[in-house]
Formats: structure tokens, sequence, C-alpha cells
């Protein structure tokens, strides 16, 4: 006759449960540790087969990097109308900090996603796609600022390193702080470009056409 409604459900669960399924697997490896858990010990904790399990997460490092995706959009739109008229770092700043405040997954779920990535070679290694389009969306917002192509240099290296001034003031927020949220820690990272930053004029083309 099929299932009846006192066997356990397996396979794959409602969208609206992937981010209780992304913490309980989250759970079993930060117990286990990363380096030990297995994809078929996770599947078998959270309830799941391991190929329902690899459907949401084809790897473990996506369990560990999994729910940046949705930020994507919103960082795209915050930089999209942005305030024109603070300086470029003060403006990325507002909207970074605006897409922290838009996250509601639970803070000690965060704090322990960030503190395996701080601490995890493999996983700094198997950062997913979304984080490089982070990347190009800043490279491309700060040379739109500049009245530079996304491509050359000062947009180039700026956007590596406010994507990486953000990477590793998340990181130290996970490792050691309690009291201030992400945003707040990245907000004051972010702040130490001002002392750079400030005033900062679009660059003269040269002649020669070279960046």
């Amino acid at each position: 006759m099929g299932m009846t409604e006192s066997q356990p459900r397996r396979g794959r669960p409602p969208l609206a449960e992937i981010t209780d399924l992304r913490t309980r697997a989250l759970g079993v490896i930060l117990r286990v540790g990363y380096q030990q858990a297995s994809m078929s010990q996770i599947a078998s904790e959270v309830g799941l087969s391991v190929r329902t399990l690899h459907r949401y997460f084809p790897a473990k490092a996506d369990i560990v990097w999994g729910g940046i995706e949705r930020s994507l959009d919103a960082l795209s739109d915050g930089l999209r109308h942005a305030n024109g008229e603070l300086p470029v770092i003060e403006a990325i700043t507002a909207v970074v900090v605006a897409v922290f405040d838009q996250n509601t997954d639970d803070g000690a779920v965060d704090r322990a996603r960030l503190r395996l990535i701080a601490t995890t070679p493999e996983l700094r290694a198997a950062r997913p796609e979304t984080f490089e389009l982070w990347r190009a969306q800043l490279i491309g917002f700060i040379g739109d600022r500049l009245g530079e192509p996304a491509g050359s240099l000062v947009p180039w290296v700026m956007g590596a390193a406010v994507q990486t001034t953000i990477t590793e003031a998340l990181a130290w927020w996970a490792l050691h702080e309690r009291t201030r949220g992400p945003g707040e820690v990245v907000e004051q990272a972010l702040g130490s470009f001002n002392s750079v930053t400030a005033g900062l004029s679009p660059p003269v083309p040269s002649r020669s056409g070279q960046r």
C-alpha cells in the first residue's frame, strides 16, 4: 500500500527546511570535525540518504559555505542603489553592512561556519562561485565610481582588497569577537581604508592607453 504516516520520511525535504538541514549538517561537522565527518555519516544523522544530501550539497564544503548565495542579489541591488555622494569605500561599507543586517541566520551558526572556514585550509581553497561573484561586483562598482574599466588595475586591486578585508574581518569576528555583530566588525575593518582612499579622484587615463 505504500508508506504510512507513522513511517519516517526520507528523501528531499521541502525547500523551507533547507536552513534547518544545513544547520543540523553543520552541527555534525562541528562535533566530529571537518576532516573526520563523511557525507555518509552526515546524511545518516540528519535523516537523509547520501544521494539526497548530495542533491543539496554536492560536496562537504558546500554545507559550510552554503547560504551565501542569497547575499549576492542583496549586494548587487545595494551597490546599484548606493549613495552616490559617499566616498567609494564608505558607500561599499554601507551596502555590505546592510547585507549583513538582512541575514536571518542564527549568529551562533554563522560564527561556527566562519570559524571552520578560518581554520580549515581545505575550506578556504574551496570557495564557491558566489564568493568570486561578490568580488566581481565590488570591482565593477569601484570601476564605475573611478571611471575606469573593471579590468583595469586600480578597480581590480581595490576590489580584491575590499573582498579580502571583508573575509578576514569575518574570520576575526568568528574567532575573537563576543559582543559585536559581524556587520559592525566589517564596518570597522573597511573604515581603515578611509585614510588611504579619502578624496580619491578618478585617475587621468594614460595617453598610451596602458592601465
